[in-house]
Protein backbone atom coordinates (compact mmCIF):
# COMPACT_ATOMS: atom_id res chain seq x y z
CA UNK A 1 0.00 0.00 0.00
CA UNK A 2 1.31 3.83 -0.80
CA UNK A 3 1.36 6.51 1.58
CA UNK A 4 -0.66 9.23 -0.18
CA UNK A 5 0.24 11.55 2.82
CA UNK A 6 4.10 10.58 2.45
CA UNK A 7 3.98 10.92 -1.53
CA UNK A 8 3.19 15.01 -1.00
CA UNK A 9 5.79 15.61 1.83
CA UNK A 10 2.91 15.05 4.51
CA UNK A 11 2.60 13.75 7.80
CA UNK A 12 -0.57 10.64 8.43
CA UNK A 13 -3.27 13.58 9.62
CA UNK A 14 -7.13 13.23 9.56
CA UNK A 15 -6.84 17.03 9.01
CA UNK A 16 -5.66 18.04 5.61
CA UNK A 17 -4.72 21.59 4.72
CA UNK A 18 -6.40 21.89 1.19
CA UNK A 19 -4.36 24.50 -0.16
CA UNK A 20 -0.80 23.25 1.21
CA UNK A 21 -2.20 20.38 -0.56
CA UNK A 22 -2.68 21.84 -3.53
CA UNK A 23 -0.05 23.36 -3.80
CA UNK A 24 2.06 20.01 -3.11
CA UNK A 25 -0.17 18.63 -5.96
CA UNK A 26 0.31 21.78 -8.39
CA UNK A 27 4.30 21.36 -8.06
CA UNK A 28 4.06 17.42 -9.40
CA UNK A 29 2.20 18.25 -11.81
CA UNK A 30 4.18 20.93 -13.07
CA UNK A 31 7.45 18.97 -12.98
CA UNK A 32 5.61 15.39 -14.30
CA UNK A 33 2.45 16.24 -15.97
CA UNK A 34 1.91 14.64 -20.04
CA UNK A 35 1.25 17.51 -21.26
CA UNK A 36 4.53 19.28 -20.35
CA UNK A 37 6.77 16.43 -19.91
CA UNK A 38 6.71 14.25 -23.55
CA UNK A 39 7.12 10.64 -23.73
CA UNK A 40 8.47 10.03 -20.09
CA UNK A 41 7.05 7.56 -18.95
CA UNK A 42 8.37 7.52 -15.10
CA UNK A 43 7.18 11.65 -15.28
CA UNK A 44 3.43 10.18 -16.64
CA UNK A 45 3.63 7.16 -13.75
CA UNK A 46 4.09 9.84 -10.82
CA UNK A 47 1.22 12.43 -12.30
CA UNK A 48 -1.11 9.52 -12.39
CA UNK A 49 -0.18 8.77 -8.92
CA UNK A 50 -0.57 12.56 -7.69
CA UNK A 51 -3.97 12.67 -9.79
CA UNK A 52 -5.40 9.41 -7.51
CA UNK A 53 -3.52 10.60 -4.06
CA UNK A 54 -4.42 13.82 -4.42
CA UNK A 55 -8.14 13.14 -4.37
CA UNK A 56 -7.95 10.02 -2.04
CA UNK A 57 -6.58 12.61 0.36
CA UNK A 58 -9.67 15.18 -0.69
CA UNK A 59 -12.03 12.66 0.66
CA UNK A 60 -12.41 12.50 4.18
CA UNK A 61 -13.74 8.45 4.07
CA UNK A 62 -11.24 7.37 1.46
CA UNK A 63 -8.51 10.13 3.89
CA UNK A 64 -9.76 8.41 7.31
CA UNK A 65 -9.07 4.63 5.15
CA UNK A 66 -5.56 5.43 4.50
CA UNK A 67 -4.85 6.86 7.97
CA UNK A 68 -5.96 4.15 9.74
CA UNK A 69 -3.91 1.74 7.87
CA UNK A 70 -0.39 4.04 8.37
CA UNK A 71 -0.97 4.44 11.93
CA UNK A 72 -2.52 1.37 12.91
CA UNK A 73 -0.69 -2.03 13.94
CA UNK A 74 -3.47 -4.25 12.28
CA UNK A 75 -3.23 -3.08 9.03
CA UNK A 76 -6.98 -4.39 8.86
CA UNK A 77 -9.74 -2.32 9.41
CA UNK A 78 -12.38 -3.45 12.29
CA UNK A 79 -15.37 -4.63 10.49
CA UNK A 80 -17.75 -4.80 13.79
CA UNK A 81 -20.86 -2.07 14.86
CA UNK A 82 -22.80 -1.77 17.79
CA UNK A 83 -26.53 -3.52 17.75
CA UNK A 84 -28.13 -0.63 18.21
CA UNK A 85 -26.81 1.17 15.18
CA UNK A 86 -26.79 -1.64 12.95
CA UNK A 87 -30.91 -1.97 13.81
CA UNK A 88 -31.65 1.55 13.33
CA UNK A 89 -29.70 1.34 9.54
CA UNK A 90 -32.12 -2.21 8.93
CA UNK A 91 -34.72 0.52 9.49
CA UNK A 92 -34.03 3.08 7.82
CA UNK A 93 -32.95 0.73 5.01
CA UNK A 94 -36.34 -0.92 5.37
CA UNK A 95 -37.84 2.79 4.91
CA UNK A 96 -35.96 3.30 2.12
CA UNK A 97 -36.97 0.28 0.13
CA UNK A 98 -40.75 1.15 1.14
CA UNK A 99 -40.71 4.22 0.50
CA UNK A 100 -43.68 5.52 -2.40
CA UNK A 101 -40.74 7.48 -4.36
CA UNK A 102 -44.07 9.70 -6.05
CA UNK A 103 -44.86 10.86 -2.55
CA UNK A 104 -42.99 13.95 -1.92
CA UNK A 105 -43.42 14.12 1.82
CA UNK A 106 -42.79 10.45 2.42
CA UNK A 107 -39.37 10.95 0.33
CA UNK A 108 -38.49 14.15 2.49
CA UNK A 109 -39.42 12.30 5.87
CA UNK A 110 -37.09 9.43 5.07
CA UNK A 111 -34.09 11.96 3.58
CA UNK A 112 -34.69 14.13 6.69
CA UNK A 113 -33.52 10.68 8.74
CA UNK A 114 -30.70 9.75 6.51
CA UNK A 115 -29.42 13.73 6.48
CA UNK A 116 -29.27 13.43 10.54
CA UNK A 117 -27.05 10.36 10.33
CA UNK A 118 -25.28 12.02 7.85
CA UNK A 119 -24.51 15.62 9.37
CA UNK A 120 -23.97 13.43 13.11
CA UNK A 121 -21.36 12.12 11.30
CA UNK A 122 -19.46 14.89 9.97
CA UNK A 123 -20.07 16.40 13.30
CA UNK A 124 -17.87 13.64 15.00
CA UNK A 125 -15.42 13.72 12.22
CA UNK A 126 -14.75 17.41 12.66
CA UNK A 127 -14.02 16.09 16.30
CA UNK A 128 -11.37 13.46 15.38
CA UNK A 129 -9.77 15.48 13.33
CA UNK A 130 -8.98 18.25 16.16
CA UNK A 131 -7.44 15.23 17.90
CA UNK A 132 -3.88 14.91 17.41
CA UNK A 133 -4.09 10.94 18.19
CA UNK A 134 -7.67 9.91 17.89
CA UNK A 135 -8.93 6.90 19.15
CA UNK A 136 -8.11 3.96 16.14
CA UNK A 137 -10.94 2.01 17.34
CA UNK A 138 -13.46 5.24 17.42
CA UNK A 139 -12.35 6.42 14.38
CA UNK A 140 -12.63 2.61 12.72
CA UNK A 141 -15.98 2.57 13.68
CA UNK A 142 -16.68 5.82 11.69
CA UNK A 143 -15.49 4.45 9.28
CA UNK A 144 -17.61 1.98 8.99
CA UNK A 145 -20.65 3.95 10.32
CA UNK A 146 -19.80 6.28 7.05
CA UNK A 147 -19.71 3.06 4.26
CA UNK A 148 -22.98 1.72 5.66
CA UNK A 149 -24.70 5.51 5.41
CA UNK A 150 -23.03 5.97 2.33
CA UNK A 151 -24.67 2.44 1.04
CA UNK A 152 -28.06 3.80 2.29
CA UNK A 153 -27.52 7.36 0.52
CA UNK A 154 -26.87 5.59 -3.04
CA UNK A 155 -29.64 3.65 -2.42
CA UNK A 156 -32.22 6.53 -1.56
CA UNK A 157 -30.39 8.40 -3.99
CA UNK A 158 -31.31 5.36 -7.24
CA UNK A 159 -27.86 4.38 -7.95
CA UNK A 160 -27.36 1.33 -8.68
CA UNK A 161 -23.66 -0.19 -8.00
CA UNK A 162 -22.23 -2.96 -10.21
Amino acid sequence: MSNPFSFFGLEPSLFVDVKSLRKHYLEIQRGSHPDLVSDDQTAMEQSEQANANYKLLLNPLSRVKSYLEIVSANAAIPNSLPQDFLIEMMELSDSIEEMDRQNTAAMALVEGELMNYEKALEMEFEQFQNLSKPDLKALGEWYQKSKYIGRLRKNFDGIVEI
